[in-house]
């Protein structure tokens, strides 16, 4: 918990460092806390990399090895195309309790309905755009669909540091208004 503490901090640290803060920013989002994930969604060919590394490893001939090893290059070359980075920036107080608000409706018994659609909601507001492997961009403002289709794509994991970078942003941007308030501002 600490060292999520720490990033959170520092994301913090950096959204104030000097010429980056101005409160007219904040208001607009540009001067929230902002963090990349690169995620690659080819799993097949990462399952069938590791396979065949638990086998060079074992490989005692030289010939059979340097085939095996051409294949890995094939698949690592299929891995790193299909990665995707997702710039995400912190929202502010106020819209994460709208986006809160709007989960909950017509879901007072259905806590795990509230929770899924709650991160996706959260999810869109936080991505500022997403670049494939060959520096294509999306940045459109995504909505709570486009979200739901990227959670059933996407690995397990990917969509578990899209969650976790959320809270963090999420966490961040909180303790960047309770650091930034009237009291608190930076002198310049």
């Amino acid at each position: 918990m600490s060292e999520e503490i720490n990033e959170v901090l520092e994301l913090v640290k950096d959204a104030q460092g000097k010429g980056k803060f101005n409160l007219a920013d904040v208001i607009k989002g540009r001067g929230f806390p902002e963090d990349t994930i690169e995620v690659y969604v080819d799993v097949a060919s990462a399952y069938e990399l590791t396979k065949l590394n638990e086998r060079l490893i074992l490989v005692t001939d030289d010939d059979e090895s340097i085939v095996l090893e051409k294949k890995a290059k094939a698949l690592s070359d299929k891995i790193l195309a299909s990665k995707l980075t997702f710039h995400m920036r912190g929202v502010s107080q106020g819209l994460a309790e709208a986006i809160e608000n709007k989960s909950k409706v017509n879901k007072s018994k259905d806590e795990d309905a509230f929770i899924l659609e709650y991160f996706a909601r959260l999810i869109a507001s936080n991505i500022v755009k997403i670049v494939d492997a060959e520096g294509n961009e999306d940045e459109r403002v995504f909505e709570l669909a486009d979200i739901e289709e990227l959670r059933a794509g996407l690995p397990i994991e990917a969509w578990e540091q899209l969650v976790s970078t959320t809270q963090k942003l999420t966490l961040a941007s909180g303790y960047f208004k309770g650091l930034t308030d009237a009291g608190f501002l930076q002198k310049s």
